[in-house]
């Protein structure tokens, strides 16, 4: 993924002015350090020199800051400014505004930002304020944040994802309205019929089915024999790559069942290779499972997993999350350790097919769910710890929901327990490591989505 990039526009009017002990309304060092340490956090940064004091600065700096094509634009309050001068200029940018000063008393650039904040507030423009020292990480987390959301945002305008197949199993909550998936985000729903699988997949020459076999008893101890369900395991990843580079998919919702897991074979391997190649492949068709998941990769650039909330221990404040046999696997602890079986739940694709199992490792992690609510769009988030059962109880763990070999995550949660029940409007949930909350929250703002927060 592309480094996050910036804007840095100084904004003021006290240029070259001094207060009554001699000293520069501006405090340079401190503009120097602002710029240092966004580039400290990974950010690459435009500066733009001048001071924005009048309207004709604003026009200039923000044109400037587009053709840069920039993630976000930060106005940084060095001294009192203009907030009716720079109002106007950014009222028509693309890119969302972030308003930020220090807390020193020299300069009263306090006050200027404020009013900036106000008047943005007052005209109906986005923008986030951040009041804080460039040397502290609290300031420095909410900046960055904010600037992976506003890409994020960027990222998905222009989006096409392929629905491969319809939706499954009457789950309703992965249905969605494609007229409103266009206004909102600026996704576009391509259509791909399941019997497409099945063409390109006998399509492949037999030597590439060998390689990826290969591939994979490199990657993984124990590899079952190739026998018919597992090429056509492999057969349905290999066609999954060709057709979403034909497509030009940036990402995939596969109707797993009945007809391709009844009659060829199911999806499972295909999706856990996938997620580990960061492209993200929803089961059952269910899109808004897609879309959680996608927003996570474009916050986290890393892997995704999105198994079924499959069991609440409210006592504990443990959610146990199981998938029916795909996850990433670089979620586990050891690839190499990775258990490939073949997936057996007759009924629910009766031709079978290869899963991946081992329980996910230990880490914090994010968990992540759209879900609407008579239409209008909700996300449910949470955060917690993910852990591994001790040995004398892993084997029960595994063993309660009936299938033990499939992928495993155990997750101590932070925050309500009770909430996070009912805030969660679906069987399937998004999870990615490390603590997106931050991120999530300012990505609900910009999106215009209501936070749903355990």
């Amino acid at each position: 993924m592309r480094k996050l990039k910036v804007s840095f526009i100084p904004c003021g009017v006290h240029v070259g002015v001094t207060d009554s002990f001699g000293r520069p309304f501006i405090d340079y060092q401190m503009l120097e350090k602002a710029v240092s340490s966004l580039r400290k956090i990974g950010l690459e940064v435009y500066e733009h020199k001048d001071f924005v004091r009048v309207k004709e600065d604003a026009i200039k700096a923000i044109e400037s800051s587009e053709k840069e094509d920039v993630d976000c634009i930060i106005l940084y309050a060095a001294t009192w400014l203009w907030a009716s001068e720079i109002v106007g200029a950014v009222r028509f940018t693309s890119r969302p505004i972030l308003v930020w000063t220090a807390p020193i008393s020299q300069g009263w650039a306090t006050g200027g930002a404020m009013v900036l904040h106000g008047t943005l507030d007052e005209v109906g423009i986005k923008h986030k304020f951040v009041y804080g020292f460039p040397d502290d990480p609290e300031t420095m987390r909410k900046i960055k944040a904010y600037v992976k959301a506003a890409r994020a945002v960027r990222e998905l305008r222009g989006t096409t994802v392929g629905l491969i197949g319809g939706f499954s199993m009457g789950a309703f909550t992965g249905r969605v309205d494609e007229a409103q998936w266009m206004e909102k985000f600026g996704i576009n729903i391509d259509h791909v019929d399941q019997y497409m699988i099945i063409r390109t997949a006998e399509s492949i020459p037999k030597n590439e089915v060998m390689k990826q076999y290969g591939e994979l008893k490199n990657l993984i101890e124990d590899v079952p024999p190739l026998d018919d369900v597992m090429e056509k395991s492999i057969r349905i990843y290999l066609a999954m790559k060709k057709i979403i580079k034909e497509n030009k998919f940036d990402l995939t919702a596969l109707k797993c069942f009945p007809e391709l897991g009844d009659y060829y074979a199911t999806a499972c391997l295909a999706q856990s290779l996938l997620g580990d190649e960061g492209f993200i492949s929803a089961c059952i068709g269910d899109l808004n499972t897609a879309l959680s998941a996608y927003i996570l990769y474009l916050l986290s650039g890393s892997p995704i997993f999105s198994p079924d909330v499959q069991q609440v221990r409210k006592e504990e404040g443990v959610v146990k999350l199981t998938s029916d046999g795909a996850c990433p696997l670089s979620f586990a602890k050891n690839v190499k350790e990775v258990k490939l079986s073949r997936r057996g739940i007759f009924g629910e694709g009766e031709a079978d097919g290869i899963c991946v199992g081992f329980v996910c490792k230990p880490g914090p992690v994010t968990l992540a769910r759209l879900c609407r609510i008579k239409g209008k769009y909700y996300l449910h988030i949470a955060v917690g710890e993910a852990y591994e059962p001790p040995k004398e109880k892993l084997e029960e763990e595994l063993k309660a929901c009936g299938f033990p070999y499939w992928p495993h995550a155990f997750i101590k949660l932070k925050g309500d327990v009770e909430d996070f029940i009912q805030n969660q409007r679906s069987e399937y949930i998004s999870m990615c490591y490390g603590d997106l909350k931050e991120e999530l929250l300012d990505l609900c703002y910009l999106l215009d989505i209501e936070p749903l927060v355990t």
